[in-house]
């Protein structure tokens, strides 16, 4: 009886958490609409500001997506598959509309910070998508960051705490992606 209220704990914190998630860009995209009535702002937003959007956008996805990372690491690590297959439709909703656009956006920009972390949240969207068994996702992500960062291949990045190079943290994603397909 005690397993069935902590199961559905767990699940009803997965649920508020990734509802959260998924809400949190169109309360930011919501804020920073001016108000209706207000007149239109009289000059362009200069390309600093601009980038500073990106950097904050991308910094919130980045956190975003280690979250989902942990969430899936805990519940495949404790068996709960079934609950860790439950994040499927919200994560594909959330890659799709948020993380994959500013990631392609921002290796698009002549920024080198926000490039590295544009590469840092690919590598996280890598992780988790093999955490995850998607072995299919995880290798078209891979190839399309070999071909995205290719210039950018000795650039450092800031993975799970520890910094390396950028072909190195990719050369690690292949070698666990090749493990899971042995599977």
């Amino acid at each position: 009886m005690d397993h069935g209220i902590a199961l559905r704990w767990k699940l009803a914190v997965v649920v508020t958490g990734l509802v959260s998630l998924l809400a949190a860009p169109a309360l930011f995209a919501a804020e920073a609409q001016p108000p209706a009535a207000a007149p239109p702002p009289q000059e362009a937003p200069t390309e600093q500001a601009s980038d500073l959007g990106l950097e904050l956008r991308l910094q919130t996805v980045k956190k975003d997506l280690l979250v989902m990372l942990n969430f899936a690491e805990h519940f495949i690590a404790s068996g709960e598959t079934k609950t860790a297959a439950q994040l499927q439709a919200p994560l594909d909703d959330y890659l799709r509309r948020h993380a994959d656009y500013l990631v392609v956006q921002a290796v698009d920009g002549s920024n080198i910070e926000m490039t590295q972390l544009s590469a840092e949240i690919a590598l996280v969207k890598t992780r988790l998508l093999i955490v995850l068994n998607y072995r299919d996702d995880a290798g078209s992500v891979l190839t399309e960051m070999k071909r995205l960062y290719a210039p950018y291949q000795k650039m450092s990045v800031q993975i799970q705490g520890k910094t390396t190079t950028l072909d190195e943290a990719i050369r690690q994603l292949d070698t666990d992606l090749a493990r899971i397909a042995k599977k």
